[in-house]
């Protein structure tokens, strides 16, 4: 198959697995079951039955979804079948925007998301990312990431286990480095992609965030359905951030009614986050790719006692999701399908379409979760 540094390349599929893989239309919510969250393996070498990188791991790529909108031509939404529908989901639409006559024209979709399940050579480990690509080029960074990051992280399983925070925060900065190289650093001067990454390893879960992408968990509480951030939205107005770019030379202009706060480069590029993969020109004025990495411990409802309180499920998404619809909603939505996440996943997608339909009229975002 050919190799992550291929998606640089634009060559037009959208995803290559290596040999003894599975592709498979499943993606970017996993829902916290009790089966899943065992004990953390070892990790010392001395643990393990191999090298990690020829062990067992699926990869299930997100896919576009239907518009909900009848057919003329009579096609129906086909349905998403298997058990794992009721564990993992994947729903992303590619954004619109208005054409010379009015009328709304699709857009590249450059937010790419993928879930490896099992991941590392394990049944007790699963990685879940977005990269929300933006630029001239920013859906070939996203997919370079959607290859290389999980790629990397695999190569290097025996220190993910042991050592999750720096690995992921190691690699991210790797997959910039790697972008930032490409055609002589012109590749990505001008575009780039945001990254979140949940690794799960047993009941135990790490984010890595840079950009505005997000991870949130929904867990009940007293009977109702509640949300909590497992990343934080990396913007430039923060007063870390604020600090670290102003430091560099950089400008930010606030955040104002519909316009978010931006890092301005030489005055030419305003980009809407302080972290990011690629964008070039801004890392010359403190944007960095370092993630914010932050860990927590899950825990289930009893598996004797499914509606008792307790995490339920992990959503994963970019920005389109997020701009009208907050955290608790969101969760809120995917409570509704309590025995499919792919149910839920599709009718998060399907409303924030709908919000933006409403907010923005003939323009959409991609939206992926």
């Amino acid at each position: 198959s050919p190799s992550a540094q291929d998606a640089l390349g634009g060559g037009g599929r959208l995803l290559s697995l290596r040999s003894g893989s599975h592709t498979v239309s499943m993606g970017l919510l996993t829902r916290v079951l009790p089966t899943f969250l065992k004990p953390a393996p070892d990790p010392s070498p001395e643990a393990a039955e191999g090298p990690v990188r020829d062990r067992l791991s699926f990869q299930y790529a997100a896919t576009e979804l239907p518009s909900p909108r009848p057919s003329p031509r009579g096609a129906k939404e086909a349905p998403v079948g298997g058990a794992l529908a009721e564990t993992l989901g994947n729903a992303t639409r590619h954004g619109i925007a208005p054409g010379p006559d009015g009328r709304s024209l699709a857009k590249i979709n450059q937010d790419r998301g993928v879930v490896h399940y099992p991941f590392n050579g394990s049944c007790n480990e699963a990685l879940l990312c977005v990269f929300d690509g933006h630029g001239g080029s920013g859906e070939k960074v996203a997919e370079f990431c959607m290859r290389a990051i999980p790629e990397l992280l695999q190569q290097n399983g025996l220190e993910l286990r042991a050592s999750p925070s720096e690995q992921l925060s190691h690699t991210v900065c790797e997959a910039d480095r790697a972008v930032l190289a490409h055609r002589g650093g012109e590749f990505a001067r001008m575009c780039g992609c945001t990254s979140i990454i949940v690794y799960m390893q047993g009941a135990t879960v790490w984010t890595a965030c840079s950009g505005d992408s997000r991870a949130v968990l929904g867990y009940v509480r007293d009977g109702a359905i509640r949300a909590r951030d497992l990343s934080v939205d990396c913007k430039p107005d923060s007063p870390e951030e604020y600090e670290r770019i102003v430091g560099a030379g950089g400008v930010v202009s606030g955040a104002s009614g519909a316009s978010p706060a931006r890092v301005w480069a030489d005055g030419r590029v305003g980009l809407a986050m302080s972290r990011s993969i690629g964008d070039g020109e801004c890392k010359r004025f403190g944007v960095i790719p370092d993630p914010e990495v932050k860990r927590f411990d899950l825990g289930a409802a009893p598996a004797n006692e499914p509606e008792a309180d307790g995490d339920r499920f992990i959503i994963v998404a970019s920005d389109g999701v997020w701009e009208f619809i907050d955290s608790q909603e969101a969760c809120e939505i995917v409570a509704s399908a309590p025995a499919s996440a792919a149910e839920g996943c599709a009718k998060l997608v399907h409303e924030a379409a709908a919000r933006w339909k409403q907010e923005e009229g003939n323009y959409r975002d991609d939206i992926t979760a």
